[in-house]
C-alpha cells in the first residue's frame, strides 16, 4: 500500500481531520494498532433473527448490551485495513466481528464481511468528523456480483468518529430502514493502546 488507506480516500479532505481521527487510521503495510472502550450496542428485539443471521456471515455484533468492553485491532496490508473487533460483556459472554475495508474510488470504501458479502461506503469529512455512508451491499463469488439494495436488510448505515482529545474519540454506528426507523446501533468512546 503506498498511501495510507483512508488519506488515499479522502484525498486532500485526510488533512481536515483532527489528530485523533488520523492516528485511527495512519497506518503503513504490516503496520497494527489497538483501540479499546466501551460500546453501547442495541437494536429492536423483533429485529434479532435478521441480525443473527447477518452475524452468521460474518456482519455485525450480536448481542445487545448498555457497556461491553471492547478491543478493535488494526492491521494494514497491500490490500487495505484487516479490522478484528472483539467484545466482553458484562455477563461473561464475548462477540467478536471481522471484516477488510478495502479502496474503490475516491470517497469510497468497501468492507468485506465474510461469505462474499461487501458494504460499499461513501467516505467524507464534515465539521472535523470522519462520516461514512451506506451506497448499498452486493454479495461477491469469484466475478458475480449481486447488488443488494439497503432497504432488503436493515436499512442504510451512517457511521461517525469524532475526535474527543488527541488519544481519544467517539463512534456512533447506525443503520435505519425506511419502514423500521432506527433498526441497529452501537456506540462508544475508544482510547489508543
Amino acid at each position: 500500500m503506498t498511501k495510507i488507506l483512508m488519506q488515499q480516500v479522502l484525498g486532500n479532505d485526510w488533512q481536515q481531520l483532527p489528530e485523533a481521527i488520523q492516528r485511527h487510521y495512519r497506518l503503513g503495510d504490516g503496520e497494527e494498532s489497538r483501540l479499546a472502550g466501551t460500546m453501547q450496542i442495541d437494536y429492536p428485539a423483533y429485529l434479532f433473527p435478521l441480525i443473527w443471521l447477518i452475524h452468521l456471515f460474518g456482519g455485525l455484533l450480536l448481542w445487545r448490551a448498555p457497556a461491553a468492553y471492547a478491543e478493535v485491532d488494526k492491521t494494514a496490508d497491500a490490500a487495505g485495513l484487516i479490522w478484528r473487533r472483539r467484545l466482553d460483556y458484562p455477563d461473561g459472554r464475548s462477540d467478536c466481528f471481522n471484516s477488510r475495508m478495502a479502496y474503490v474510488a475516491d470517497r469510497e470504501l468497501a468492507e468485506y464481511i465474510g461469505f462474499g458479502f461487501v458494504l460499499r461506503l461513501r467516505v467524507s469529512v464534515e465539521n472535523g468528523d470522519l462520516l461514512y455512508r451506506s451506497l448499498g451491499h452486493f454479495w461477491q463469488c469469484g466475478s458475480w456480483v449481486v447488488p443488494i439494495p439497503d432497504w432488503l436488510l436493515l436499512g442504510s448505515t451512517t457511521i461517525r468518529e469524532c475526535a474527543l482529545a488527541a488519544d481519544r474519540f467517539y463512534l456512533d454506528f447506525e443503520i435505519r430502514h425506511p419502514w423500521w426507523g432506527l433498526s441497529y446501533q452501537y456506540r462508544g468512546e475508544f482510547a489508543y493502546r
